[in-house]
């Protein structure tokens, strides 16, 4: 039988998921341990740069082909080596935090370092077009723009809720 891959998702002590995702990742070698992040850009005196933000703050993600089960063992073992760690989000005992189409969702819009980064695109009859980046495809997904701040909202249906993120966009021109 093939393993499947899951993204589970730990709820954490705000100001800790650099930490803990350290120890993980150094702890246990058959998963990947990840904080998705986004790049926000920043005006100051006139120069623009990027600032690294967490997507979700206070969330840990965890990528791994171990089956649900097996993976409630060994977290047992994690809390009792290292504090921190509030809870797994899940929907029940047999189901990971995020179901596959949540987990394809974020995978379409994070790259191979789990960042989000900037898009480029433009407005035609009041309709976003984007022409580069992750948000390219995910269109319908943007709820609001500020172009003066270069940035777009975005509304995910995660975790069994609605979840307002806020990404890098720059539309460069208006039809």
């Amino acid at each position: 039988m093939e393993n499947k891959t899951n993204w589970y998702v730990l709820f954490v002590m705000g100001g800790k998921e650099q930490q803990i995702c350290d120890f993980m990742n150094q702890e246990y070698d058959n998963w990947k341990v990840f904080i998705p992040k986004i790049e926000i850009i920043h005006t100051k005196q006139g120069k623009e740069f990027f600032v690294e933000k967490v997507m979700f703050p206070s969330y840990l993600f965890i990528e791994s082909d171990i089956p649900s089960k097996d993976f409630q063992d060994l977290l047992k073992n994690i809390r009792m080596k290292k504090t921190g760690i509030i809870k797994e989000l899940k929907f029940d005992e047999e189901t990971p935090a995020l179901r596959d189409y949540e987990r394809k969702y974020l995978e379409g819009l994070l790259n191979h370092d789990y960042k989000v980064t900037k898009s480029t695109g433009y407005i035609e009859n009041d309709k976003v077009m984007i022409t580069e980046g992750p948000l390219k495809g995910y269109e319908s997904y943007i709820t609001r723009i500020d172009r003066h701040k270069k940035k777009a909202v975005l509304s995910l249906d995660l975790l069994n809720k609605e979840v307002n993120v806020t990404v890098s966009l720059e539309i460069i021109k208006k039809i």
